[in-house]
Protein backbone atom coordinates (compact mmCIF):
# COMPACT_ATOMS: atom_id res chain seq x y z
CA UNK A 1 0.00 0.00 0.00
CA UNK A 2 1.29 3.46 -0.89
CA UNK A 3 2.62 5.48 2.29
CA UNK A 4 3.26 2.35 4.13
CA UNK A 5 6.79 1.81 5.92
CA UNK A 6 8.46 -0.92 5.43
CA UNK A 7 9.94 -3.12 8.12
CA UNK A 8 14.13 -2.06 7.30
CA UNK A 9 12.55 1.54 7.79
CA UNK A 10 12.29 2.18 4.00
CA UNK A 11 9.55 4.83 2.82
CA UNK A 12 7.51 3.13 0.16
CA UNK A 13 5.94 5.97 -2.27
CA UNK A 14 4.22 5.44 -5.38
CA UNK A 15 6.50 1.88 -5.69
CA UNK A 16 9.46 3.28 -5.06
CA UNK A 17 11.39 3.18 -1.71
CA UNK A 18 13.68 5.68 -0.24
CA UNK A 19 15.93 4.48 2.70
CA UNK A 20 16.03 5.67 5.90
CA UNK A 21 19.67 6.36 5.64
CA UNK A 22 19.22 8.07 2.14
CA UNK A 23 16.61 10.22 3.45
CA UNK A 24 18.59 11.01 6.47
CA UNK A 25 21.31 12.17 4.41
CA UNK A 26 19.46 14.51 1.88
CA UNK A 27 18.26 16.18 5.61
CA UNK A 28 21.79 16.73 6.71
CA UNK A 29 21.98 18.54 3.05
CA UNK A 30 19.24 20.91 3.78
CA UNK A 31 20.48 21.11 7.40
CA UNK A 32 23.81 22.73 6.42
CA UNK A 33 22.52 24.84 3.86
CA UNK A 34 19.61 26.08 6.40
CA UNK A 35 22.42 26.40 9.38
CA UNK A 36 24.71 28.49 7.18
CA UNK A 37 22.25 30.27 6.44
CA UNK A 38 20.65 31.31 9.45
CA UNK A 39 24.13 31.85 11.44
CA UNK A 40 24.54 33.90 8.65
CA UNK A 41 21.33 36.41 9.06
CA UNK A 42 22.77 36.91 12.57
CA UNK A 43 24.96 39.63 11.18
CA UNK A 44 22.34 41.56 9.50
CA UNK A 45 19.18 40.43 11.22
CA UNK A 46 15.54 41.66 10.86
CA UNK A 47 13.31 41.22 7.41
CA UNK A 48 15.96 41.46 4.74
CA UNK A 49 18.38 38.80 7.04
CA UNK A 50 15.74 35.93 6.88
CA UNK A 51 15.16 36.39 3.60
CA UNK A 52 18.08 34.41 3.16
CA UNK A 53 17.49 31.11 5.03
CA UNK A 54 13.97 31.26 3.76
CA UNK A 55 15.02 30.83 0.09
CA UNK A 56 17.81 28.46 1.15
CA UNK A 57 15.37 26.10 2.94
CA UNK A 58 13.31 25.56 -0.48
CA UNK A 59 16.45 25.42 -2.54
CA UNK A 60 18.00 22.84 -0.38
CA UNK A 61 14.70 20.82 -0.32
CA UNK A 62 14.16 20.91 -4.19
CA UNK A 63 17.83 19.60 -5.05
CA UNK A 64 17.67 16.94 -2.94
CA UNK A 65 14.25 16.06 -3.98
CA UNK A 66 15.38 14.64 -7.25
CA UNK A 67 12.26 15.20 -8.24
CA UNK A 68 11.92 17.14 -11.86
CA UNK A 69 8.64 18.72 -10.27
CA UNK A 70 10.41 20.49 -8.04
CA UNK A 71 13.42 21.63 -10.06
CA UNK A 72 10.56 23.62 -12.34
CA UNK A 73 8.78 24.75 -9.33
CA UNK A 74 12.59 25.64 -7.47
CA UNK A 75 12.30 29.89 -8.49
CA UNK A 76 8.67 29.86 -7.54
CA UNK A 77 8.90 28.44 -4.26
CA UNK A 78 12.16 29.64 -3.10
CA UNK A 79 11.06 33.22 -3.52
CA UNK A 80 7.78 32.64 -1.40
CA UNK A 81 9.62 30.50 1.09
CA UNK A 82 12.27 33.65 1.38
CA UNK A 83 9.51 36.68 1.73
CA UNK A 84 7.59 34.31 4.27
CA UNK A 85 10.13 33.38 6.31
CA UNK A 86 11.47 36.77 5.94
CA UNK A 87 8.67 38.76 7.20
CA UNK A 88 9.45 37.47 10.76
CA UNK A 89 12.48 39.28 11.00
CA UNK A 90 10.16 41.86 12.15
CA UNK A 91 9.51 40.25 15.43
CA UNK A 92 11.41 41.47 18.63
CA UNK A 93 12.99 38.05 19.96
CA UNK A 94 16.45 39.14 21.55
CA UNK A 95 15.09 39.56 25.30
CA UNK A 96 13.22 36.24 24.78
CA UNK A 97 16.56 34.45 24.25
CA UNK A 98 17.13 36.44 27.43
CA UNK A 99 15.08 35.19 29.78
CA UNK A 100 16.23 31.44 28.63
CA UNK A 101 19.74 32.11 29.67
CA UNK A 102 18.02 32.89 33.40
CA UNK A 103 18.77 30.47 36.23
CA UNK A 104 15.64 30.18 37.61
CA UNK A 105 12.64 27.54 36.31
CA UNK A 106 10.02 30.29 35.75
CA UNK A 107 12.24 32.40 33.76
CA UNK A 108 13.81 30.03 31.24
CA UNK A 109 11.06 28.11 31.15
CA UNK A 110 9.10 31.25 29.95
CA UNK A 111 11.90 32.15 27.64
CA UNK A 112 11.84 28.56 26.43
CA UNK A 113 8.78 28.52 25.56
CA UNK A 114 7.70 31.85 23.93
CA UNK A 115 10.98 31.04 21.69
CA UNK A 116 9.37 28.04 20.57
CA UNK A 117 6.22 29.70 19.93
CA UNK A 118 8.48 32.57 18.28
CA UNK A 119 10.30 30.14 16.24
CA UNK A 120 7.21 28.53 15.17
CA UNK A 121 5.75 31.70 13.36
CA UNK A 122 8.40 32.53 12.12
CA UNK A 123 9.08 28.94 10.24
CA UNK A 124 5.64 28.14 9.32
CA UNK A 125 4.35 30.73 6.58
CA UNK A 126 7.25 29.31 4.51
CA UNK A 127 6.78 26.08 5.07
CA UNK A 128 3.59 26.39 4.34
CA UNK A 129 3.70 28.40 1.19
CA UNK A 130 5.96 25.42 -0.17
CA UNK A 131 3.66 22.62 0.81
CA UNK A 132 0.63 25.04 -0.83
CA UNK A 133 2.44 25.47 -4.25
CA UNK A 134 2.77 21.47 -4.22
CA UNK A 135 -0.67 20.37 -3.78
CA UNK A 136 -2.44 18.51 -6.46
CA UNK A 137 -5.22 20.40 -6.35
CA UNK A 138 -4.16 23.96 -6.92
CA UNK A 139 -5.53 26.89 -4.41
CA UNK A 140 -7.89 28.96 -6.31
CA UNK A 141 -8.13 32.65 -5.36
CA UNK A 142 -11.16 32.37 -3.45
CA UNK A 143 -8.83 30.14 -1.45
CA UNK A 144 -6.32 32.18 -1.04
CA UNK A 145 -8.23 35.05 0.28
CA UNK A 146 -9.40 32.76 2.96
CA UNK A 147 -6.45 31.78 3.70
CA UNK A 148 -5.14 35.42 4.09
CA UNK A 149 -7.87 36.91 5.93
CA UNK A 150 -7.54 33.86 8.11
CA UNK A 151 -4.32 34.81 9.07
CA UNK A 152 -4.77 38.60 9.29
CA UNK A 153 -8.17 38.00 11.56
CA UNK A 154 -6.31 35.61 13.74
CA UNK A 155 -3.26 37.54 14.29
CA UNK A 156 -5.47 40.94 15.17
CA UNK A 157 -7.77 39.02 17.76
CA UNK A 158 -5.07 37.06 19.17
CA UNK A 159 -3.08 40.42 19.84
CA UNK A 160 -6.36 41.87 21.04
CA UNK A 161 -6.92 39.90 23.40
CA UNK A 162 -3.89 39.14 24.90
CA UNK A 163 -1.97 42.71 24.56
CA UNK A 164 -5.21 44.98 24.52
CA UNK A 165 -7.51 42.78 26.67
CA UNK A 166 -5.24 41.07 29.39
CA UNK A 167 -2.66 43.53 29.03
CA UNK A 168 0.28 40.99 28.88
CA UNK A 169 3.63 41.94 27.43
CA UNK A 170 5.82 39.40 26.44
CA UNK A 171 8.92 41.08 26.38
CA UNK A 172 8.56 44.50 28.10
CA UNK A 173 10.41 47.22 27.16
CA UNK A 174 10.01 45.60 23.63
CA UNK A 175 7.46 45.53 20.76
CA UNK A 176 4.34 42.80 21.24
CA UNK A 177 4.59 41.59 17.42
CA UNK A 178 5.17 38.45 17.97
CA UNK A 179 2.50 37.76 20.37
CA UNK A 180 0.32 38.62 16.23
CA UNK A 181 2.37 36.36 14.48
CA UNK A 182 1.82 33.08 17.15
CA UNK A 183 -1.83 33.80 16.90
CA UNK A 184 -1.65 33.84 13.27
CA UNK A 185 0.22 30.89 12.79
CA UNK A 186 -2.58 29.05 14.83
CA UNK A 187 -4.75 30.54 12.79
CA UNK A 188 -3.16 28.91 9.52
CA UNK A 189 -2.71 25.50 10.47
CA UNK A 190 -6.91 25.76 11.64
CA UNK A 191 -7.87 26.71 8.28
CA UNK A 192 -5.66 24.40 6.36
CA UNK A 193 -6.76 21.59 8.33
CA UNK A 194 -10.29 22.83 7.69
CA UNK A 195 -9.85 23.18 3.90
CA UNK A 196 -8.55 19.64 2.91
CA UNK A 197 -5.17 20.71 1.89
CA UNK A 198 -2.99 18.32 3.27
CA UNK A 199 0.71 19.32 1.60
CA UNK A 200 0.01 22.84 2.72
CA UNK A 201 -0.70 21.48 5.88
CA UNK A 202 2.21 19.03 6.43
CA UNK A 203 4.47 22.16 5.09
CA UNK A 204 3.24 24.62 7.51
CA UNK A 205 3.36 21.68 10.68
CA UNK A 206 7.17 20.96 9.80
CA UNK A 207 7.87 24.19 9.49
CA UNK A 208 6.09 25.09 13.06
CA UNK A 209 8.12 22.08 14.71
CA UNK A 210 11.00 22.17 12.55
CA UNK A 211 11.61 26.47 13.44
CA UNK A 212 10.03 26.16 17.05
CA UNK A 213 12.33 22.99 18.19
CA UNK A 214 14.83 24.64 16.08
CA UNK A 215 15.16 28.15 17.93
CA UNK A 216 14.48 26.39 21.72
CA UNK A 217 17.34 23.72 21.08
CA UNK A 218 19.58 25.73 19.55
CA UNK A 219 19.24 28.67 22.68
CA UNK A 220 19.99 25.59 24.86
CA UNK A 221 23.50 24.83 23.37
CA UNK A 222 24.35 28.37 22.86
CA UNK A 223 23.81 28.33 26.76
CA UNK A 224 25.90 25.57 26.59
CA UNK A 225 28.83 26.78 24.31
CA UNK A 226 28.06 29.85 27.37
CA UNK A 227 29.33 27.55 30.25
CA UNK A 228 31.93 25.59 28.50
CA UNK A 229 33.69 28.13 27.19
CA UNK A 230 34.05 29.40 31.14
CA UNK A 231 35.21 26.20 32.23
CA UNK A 232 37.45 25.10 29.19
CA UNK A 233 39.34 28.68 28.31
CA UNK A 234 38.24 29.20 24.75
CA UNK A 235 35.77 31.32 23.70
CA UNK A 236 33.28 31.34 21.04
CA UNK A 237 29.79 33.47 19.75
CA UNK A 238 26.99 31.89 22.00
CA UNK A 239 24.77 33.63 19.65
CA UNK A 240 26.27 32.31 16.44
CA UNK A 241 25.96 29.04 17.98
CA UNK A 242 22.22 29.43 18.75
CA UNK A 243 21.37 30.34 15.36
CA UNK A 244 23.77 28.00 13.46
CA UNK A 245 21.86 25.02 15.89
CA UNK A 246 18.40 26.95 15.08
CA UNK A 247 18.29 26.96 11.10
CA UNK A 248 20.33 22.97 11.09
CA UNK A 249 17.20 21.56 13.54
CA UNK A 250 14.87 23.14 11.16
CA UNK A 251 16.20 22.95 8.13
CA UNK A 252 16.38 19.07 8.99
CA UNK A 253 13.18 18.11 10.69
CA UNK A 254 11.59 19.87 7.38
CA UNK A 255 13.36 17.79 4.53
CA UNK A 256 13.26 14.86 6.80
CA UNK A 257 9.22 14.88 6.59
CA UNK A 258 8.43 16.65 3.26
CA UNK A 259 11.69 14.82 0.99
CA UNK A 260 9.95 11.43 0.30
CA UNK A 261 6.70 12.53 -1.02
CA UNK A 262 6.28 12.97 -5.00
CA UNK A 263 5.06 16.35 -6.27
CA UNK A 264 3.30 17.59 -9.18
CA UNK A 265 5.13 19.89 -12.00
CA UNK A 266 3.79 23.43 -12.23
CA UNK A 267 1.44 23.90 -14.43
CA UNK A 268 2.65 25.64 -17.78
CA UNK A 269 0.01 28.14 -18.22
CA UNK A 270 -0.96 30.98 -15.57
CA UNK A 271 2.65 32.77 -16.47
CA UNK A 272 4.73 30.42 -14.40
CA UNK A 273 7.51 31.30 -16.86
CA UNK A 274 6.90 35.00 -16.24
CA UNK A 275 6.85 34.52 -12.68
CA UNK A 276 9.98 32.08 -12.25
CA UNK A 277 12.25 34.75 -13.56
CA UNK A 278 11.07 37.09 -10.98
CA UNK A 279 11.59 34.15 -8.48
CA UNK A 280 15.01 33.86 -9.90
CA UNK A 281 15.88 37.48 -10.15
CA UNK A 282 14.18 37.95 -6.50
CA UNK A 283 16.69 34.88 -5.02
CA UNK A 284 19.86 35.31 -6.61
CA UNK A 285 19.81 38.67 -7.79
CA UNK A 286 17.89 41.08 -5.31
CA UNK A 287 18.31 39.35 -2.18
CA UNK A 288 22.60 40.00 -1.64
CA UNK A 289 21.49 43.11 -3.45
CA UNK A 290 18.88 44.26 -0.80
CA UNK A 291 21.44 43.49 2.12
CA UNK A 292 24.06 45.86 0.51
CA UNK A 293 21.51 48.65 0.10
CA UNK A 294 19.73 47.95 2.93
CA UNK A 295 22.42 47.48 5.40
CA UNK A 296 25.45 49.17 4.72
CA UNK A 297 25.58 53.16 4.71
CA UNK A 298 28.95 53.29 2.86
CA UNK A 299 30.34 56.39 4.72
CA UNK A 300 29.96 55.22 8.20
CA UNK A 301 30.58 51.50 7.29
CA UNK A 302 34.29 52.46 5.22
CA UNK A 303 34.91 54.66 8.37
CA UNK A 304 34.04 51.44 10.86
CA UNK A 305 35.89 49.10 8.79
CA UNK A 306 39.08 51.39 8.82
CA UNK A 307 39.02 51.85 12.35
CA UNK A 308 38.93 48.09 12.37
CA UNK A 309 41.83 47.88 10.14
CA UNK A 310 43.55 50.09 11.68
CA UNK A 311 43.67 48.35 15.04
CA UNK A 312 44.32 45.40 13.22
CA UNK A 313 48.29 46.96 12.30
CA UNK A 314 46.79 47.97 8.21
CA UNK A 315 49.23 50.28 6.92
CA UNK A 316 46.46 52.10 4.96
CA UNK A 317 43.28 51.33 6.82
CA UNK A 318 40.78 53.97 4.75
CA UNK A 319 42.13 53.06 1.23
CA UNK A 320 41.22 49.03 2.47
CA UNK A 321 38.48 49.79 3.79
CA UNK A 322 36.99 51.42 0.35
CA UNK A 323 38.04 48.07 -1.41
CA UNK A 324 36.49 45.73 1.07
CA UNK A 325 33.39 48.05 -0.45
CA UNK A 326 34.10 47.85 -4.08
CA UNK A 327 34.86 43.61 -2.84
CA UNK A 328 31.28 43.53 -1.19
CA UNK A 329 29.31 45.65 -4.67
CA UNK A 330 31.13 42.71 -7.07
CA UNK A 331 29.90 39.98 -5.12
CA UNK A 332 26.70 41.72 -5.56
CA UNK A 333 27.50 41.52 -9.29
CA UNK A 334 27.85 37.77 -8.97
CA UNK A 335 24.72 37.56 -7.70
CA UNK A 336 22.87 38.37 -10.96
CA UNK A 337 25.53 36.40 -13.18
CA UNK A 338 24.01 33.38 -11.17
CA UNK A 339 20.86 34.79 -11.65
CA UNK A 340 21.49 34.44 -15.46
CA UNK A 341 23.06 31.33 -14.80
CA UNK A 342 20.18 29.47 -13.37
CA UNK A 343 17.70 30.95 -15.55
CA UNK A 344 19.86 29.32 -18.86
CA UNK A 345 19.74 25.81 -16.88
CA UNK A 346 15.75 26.35 -15.51
CA UNK A 347 14.27 27.30 -19.16
CA UNK A 348 16.76 24.17 -21.16
CA UNK A 349 14.70 21.73 -18.64
CA UNK A 350 18.16 20.81 -17.30
CA UNK A 351 17.64 18.72 -13.49
CA UNK A 352 21.01 18.49 -13.35
CA UNK A 353 21.95 21.56 -12.60
CA UNK A 354 19.40 21.74 -9.43
CA UNK A 355 22.33 22.12 -6.72
CA UNK A 356 23.63 24.92 -8.10
CA UNK A 357 21.13 27.57 -7.05
CA UNK A 358 21.73 26.81 -3.35
CA UNK A 359 25.18 26.51 -3.54
CA UNK A 360 25.77 29.84 -5.64
CA UNK A 361 23.24 31.44 -3.23
CA UNK A 362 24.91 30.03 0.13
CA UNK A 363 29.13 30.91 -1.71
CA UNK A 364 27.73 34.22 -2.82
CA UNK A 365 26.09 35.20 0.90
CA UNK A 366 28.99 33.48 2.30
CA UNK A 367 31.48 35.99 0.85
CA UNK A 368 29.31 38.81 1.67
CA UNK A 369 29.32 38.28 5.42
CA UNK A 370 32.66 37.49 5.14
CA UNK A 371 33.67 40.83 3.66
CA UNK A 372 31.29 42.75 5.94
CA UNK A 373 32.86 41.15 9.27
CA UNK A 374 36.66 41.12 7.94
CA UNK A 375 36.90 38.04 7.88
CA UNK A 376 39.60 37.75 5.59
CA UNK A 377 41.94 40.42 7.63
CA UNK A 378 41.63 40.32 11.22
CA UNK A 379 44.44 38.89 12.94
CA UNK A 380 44.27 35.56 14.46
CA UNK A 381 43.30 34.91 18.38
CA UNK A 382 44.75 32.35 20.76
CA UNK A 383 41.91 30.14 22.00
CA UNK A 384 39.13 31.56 19.53
CA UNK A 385 36.70 29.25 17.73
CA UNK A 386 35.84 31.29 15.09
CA UNK A 387 32.42 30.55 13.98
CA UNK A 388 33.18 31.98 10.34
CA UNK A 389 35.58 29.24 10.32
CA UNK A 390 32.57 26.82 10.75
CA UNK A 391 30.53 28.18 8.29
CA UNK A 392 33.20 27.67 5.45
CA UNK A 393 33.21 24.19 7.11
CA UNK A 394 29.51 24.18 6.27
CA UNK A 395 29.28 25.48 2.72
CA UNK A 396 32.03 22.67 1.98
CA UNK A 397 30.53 19.69 3.39
CA UNK A 398 27.21 21.31 1.26
CA UNK A 399 29.86 21.32 -2.05
CA UNK A 400 30.94 18.21 -1.04
CA UNK A 401 27.48 16.27 -1.22
CA UNK A 402 26.67 18.35 -4.17
CA UNK A 403 29.80 16.27 -6.31
CA UNK A 404 29.36 12.91 -4.83
CA UNK A 405 25.03 12.37 -4.41
CA UNK A 406 23.04 12.03 -7.27
CA UNK A 407 19.07 12.10 -5.43
CA UNK A 408 16.85 10.39 -6.90
CA UNK A 409 13.01 10.89 -6.90
CA UNK A 410 11.36 9.24 -4.42
CA UNK A 411 8.30 8.71 -7.41
CA UNK A 412 7.25 9.93 -10.06
CA UNK A 413 4.39 12.15 -9.68
CA UNK A 414 2.10 10.41 -12.22
CA UNK A 415 2.72 6.81 -10.14
CA UNK A 416 2.02 9.08 -6.55
CA UNK A 417 -1.71 8.46 -6.20
CA UNK A 418 -3.74 10.15 -3.39
CA UNK A 419 -1.47 12.05 -0.53
CA UNK A 420 -0.89 9.73 1.94
CA UNK A 421 -1.73 10.42 5.59
CA UNK A 422 0.42 12.62 7.47
CA UNK A 423 1.12 11.28 11.55
CA UNK A 424 0.79 14.55 12.73
CA UNK A 425 0.24 12.55 16.12
CA UNK A 426 2.91 11.60 16.05
CA UNK A 427 5.06 14.73 15.38
CA UNK A 428 2.66 16.66 17.73
CA UNK A 429 4.11 14.08 20.83
CA UNK A 430 7.65 13.90 19.88
CA UNK A 431 7.68 17.51 19.59
CA UNK A 432 6.25 18.38 23.49
CA UNK A 433 9.01 15.76 24.64
CA UNK A 434 11.70 17.36 22.92
CA UNK A 435 10.68 20.58 23.95
CA UNK A 436 10.24 19.07 27.51
CA UNK A 437 13.96 17.63 27.07
CA UNK A 438 15.35 21.07 26.62
CA UNK A 439 13.79 22.54 29.42
CA UNK A 440 14.80 19.85 31.60
CA UNK A 441 18.22 20.07 30.77
CA UNK A 442 18.37 23.80 30.67
CA UNK A 443 18.10 23.43 34.70
CA UNK A 444 21.11 21.71 34.45
CA UNK A 445 22.96 24.03 31.92
CA UNK A 446 22.06 27.35 33.28
CA UNK A 447 23.45 28.79 36.00
CA UNK A 448 26.23 31.99 36.89
CA UNK A 449 27.85 31.99 33.52
CA UNK A 450 24.21 32.48 31.38
CA UNK A 451 23.41 34.73 33.81
CA UNK A 452 25.85 37.06 32.44
CA UNK A 453 24.00 37.77 29.48
CA UNK A 454 20.58 37.08 31.02
CA UNK A 455 16.99 38.89 31.45
CA UNK A 456 14.30 37.54 33.46
CA UNK A 457 10.57 38.48 33.01
CA UNK A 458 10.03 37.88 37.09
CA UNK A 459 11.05 40.52 38.28
CA UNK A 460 11.79 42.43 34.78
CA UNK A 461 15.89 42.28 34.89
CA UNK A 462 18.56 42.75 32.44
CA UNK A 463 21.93 41.73 32.86
CA UNK A 464 23.22 45.46 32.35
CA UNK A 465 21.57 46.47 35.38
CA UNK A 466 24.08 44.71 37.90
CA UNK A 467 23.83 42.28 40.33
CA UNK A 468 20.19 39.91 40.46
CA UNK A 469 17.91 41.60 42.88
CA UNK A 470 18.09 39.46 46.20
CA UNK A 471 21.96 38.43 45.32
CA UNK A 472 24.75 40.05 46.35
CA UNK A 473 28.02 40.37 44.04
CA UNK A 474 31.08 37.86 44.61
CA UNK A 475 34.03 39.42 46.13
Amino acid sequence: MRGMHAADGRTEQGGALMSLGDRIGRSLFVALAVGLGWGIRGDFGHLVGAMYPGAVLALALAYVSGQRSLFLWMPVIAALSAAAIGAGGSMSYGILHGYAQADTFVNYAYGFLTLFLQGSAWGTFGGALIGLMLERRPMRNGEWLGLIGSVLFAGWATSFLVVDVLGFQINPPRNNGSIAYMGAAIGQLVWLACNDKPTGLRGALLGYVGFGLGMAAGRLLGNAANVLQGEYGFTINHWNVMETSCGFIAGFIYCFGMVDRAYPEPPERENMPLASAYGITYVLGLIPLWHRLNRIRPAAKTAEWAAALKSYGYADPERLAGTVLWLIDGVCVLGFVGAAVWAAAHYRRRPRWAAFPVLWLSGTMLLYQNLNALYFFYPSRPKLVNMHNVFWVLFGLMALYALIARPRPAAEPSDAGPEPPFPWGRWVLGSVAAFALVVVLAGRVNGEKTMVTANTRWPVWSWSDGPFPGRTPRP
